[in-house]
């Protein structure tokens, strides 16, 4: 369906694509992930042909996308770009009767379905001001279905969207794929890329650095980029740099990496009780890096401190600074290390008992 075969781009000194060759074959949902600036969204949008690439191919069917009917590569943006003069119904009917021209009581009966099909039947007649932005992304997709495409692309459709909508759009994205839909993903959200993806592409400085099934790239991906970026997007990691560190920021992150995960308020109270009262007990005055995981069998959430090297055994029971802080500690972890890696640098590593989750 998608053949990309070593299409370069640069940008002045800048390379945004680097010999980047891709297939999709015809009902596969690719996602493609990776840090900003790796190139994703340049990618996407060559291949809809609103950006020109000055080396290699890339045929959608078979044909250079130029020589497309308008609309054969659907694309929503994560801004969703609906008309906010038009209502919803009139935001789905005015490409398909004034590009395609089809009639307009055929448009408006397939646009009723496609807004039934994404729960939006009922704001048909809603301007898009009116919406929230989920409900805006929501109508944008299925506004790109109404052009029958033979490939629809996703660029970054959950971000900035809280977590009730992006669930939404997620929803959406799943149904889509139930229909047989040929889908390219971009997306900085890796759950949903291992949820709904056939397979995944990882691109960094421009390049496709590793594809593999999403199990593959979840569990065992092969490059080191890889690796990094996948353990990165699954935790928070947050630079304590003095004692007047933002507090009520570190609370946000945790809260919000919590519901990344739908754990409930009694684990996001817990984490950041945890997490308060090691920061009560660390000297911060060197600064240090905190990071929140989940444990692979998803029954424990570990902390892992890094800071540097220090003799001092700061969570040993002769030794802790505050009593009343490391009885908090004991009481709702499991197990507690204190060590030093190979570099000097100190570490402590927790763990927190599933009981208190």
């Amino acid at each position: 369906m998608l053949d990309i075969q070593h299409i370069s781009l640069s940008y002045d000194v800048i390379v945004a694509l680097d010999d980047v060759s891709l297939a999709v074959k015809r009902n596969e949902t690719v996602s493609i992930i990776g840090p900003t600036g790796s190139g994703k969204s340049t990618l996407l949008h060559c291949i809809s042909g609103l950006v020109s690439y000055e080396s290699g191919t890339l045929t959608v069917g078979g044909m250079n996308p130029a020589e497309l009917p308008r609309g054969d590569i659907g694309m929503v943006f994560q801004e969703n770009n609906l008309f906010p003069h038009m209502t919803v119904l009139q935001n789905m009917t005015v490409a398909p009767v004034h590009v395609h021209g089809r009639s307009r009581s055929e448009s408006e009966a397939e646009a009723l379905e496609l807004l039934s099909s994404v729960g939006m039947w009922e704001r048909k007649g809603a301007y898009p001001g009116e919406l929230s932005l989920g409900q805006r992304q929501r109508v944008a997709i299925a506004r790109s279905m109404m052009m029958h495409p033979q490939v629809l692309l996703l660029d970054e459709p959950t971000a900035s969207l809280d977590l009730v909508s992006a669930s939404e759009v997620a929803d959406v994205i799943r149904g889509l794929k139930k229909n047989d839909m040929t889908i390219v993903l971009v997306t900085h959200n890796v759950d949903l890329a291992v949820e709904v993806s056939d397979r995944i592409v990882f691109m960094c400085d421009g390049k496709v650095c590793e594809s593999g099934t999403p199990q593959q790239i979840s569990d065992n991906p092969q490059d080191q980029r890889t690796r990094d970026f996948m353990t990165s997007a699954r935790c928070l990691v947050y630079e304590v740099k003095s004692e007047q560190y933002d507090h009520p920021e570190l609370n946000a992150r945790i809260e919000h990496f919590c519901g990344r995960y739908r754990l409930g308020t009694r684990t996001v109270h817990s984490i950041q009780l945890v997490v308060e009262e090691l920061l009560n007990i660390l000297p911060l005055e060197e600064g240090l890096t905190l990071t929140v995981s989940k444990s692979r069998d998803d029954i424990h959430l570990l902390i892992d401190i890094s800071m540097p090297f220090s003799e001092t055994d700061y969570l040993d029971e002769e030794s802790v600074s505050d009593d009343l802080s490391y009885t908090i500690i004991r009481g709702m972890c499991d197990s507690i290390e204190e060590g030093t890696d190979e570099s000097g640098d100190k570490h402590i590593h927790v763990e927190i008992r599933g009981d208190v989750l």
